[in-house]
């Protein structure tokens, strides 16, 4: 049986969910099965969200709710984790699904580091994944890559943002930042 592949694209430059979309892209262009969960970002405005929705293949969910507040005392505190926490049981469901040969978790990283997903949990769940074979994909992607997830990845990148337009000040541009 052809053994699932895990890759992490992580790091503080620009183009990790670009890279992972590609992935699902690839996938969708042989004519199978593409799922992306994505955490953090909400369901709205994202020109890759809206063009892979179109194709036939492809399911995107949205799961965040923006960016996270810092604080464990911020009052959105617990509607970001309950939001984590349903996009992490969207991933359970399609990682297990035989039928999706490539499954993108973008910005999952960031739940695991705030604790809404346990990061033994997601250990487990890419054993899991990686034990059932078949020949299927799961990408990761996120800032701050736990090193753990990264010794049990197939596959590592890590972007550096040597420059970035909105250190200047510019401001996000569709089909640049959104």
């Amino acid at each position: 049986m052809e053994q699932n592949r895990v890759l992490i694209v992580t790091g503080d430059g620009k183009g990790k969910t670009t890279s992972a979309f590609g992935m699902a892209l690839r996938a969708l262009g042989h004519g199978q099965r593409a799922a992306v969960v994505q955490f953090i970002k909400h369901d709205g405005g994202y020109g890759e969200v809206e063009a892979l929705r179109l194709l036939p293949g492809a399911e995107v969910i949205c799961s965040g709710l923006g960016f996270t507040p810092r604080h464990e005392d911020s009052a959105q505190w617990e509607r970001h984790a309950d939001a984590a926490r349903g996009g992490w049981r969207c991933a359970l469901e399609r990682m297990r699904d035989e039928a999706i040969r490539t499954l993108v978790l973008d910005e999952v990283f960031y739940p695991i580091k705030y604790g809404h997903i346990a990061l033994e949990d997601a250990l487990d769940a890419v054993r899991e994944f990686q034990q059932s074979g078949g020949g299927r994909v799961l990408v990761m992607t996120g800032r701050g890559a736990p090193e753990e997830l990264v010794a049990l990845a197939d596959t590592v990148s890590r972007v550096e943002c040597v420059k970035h337009a909105l250190q200047s000040g510019v401001e996000a541009q569709e089909n640049v930042e959104f």
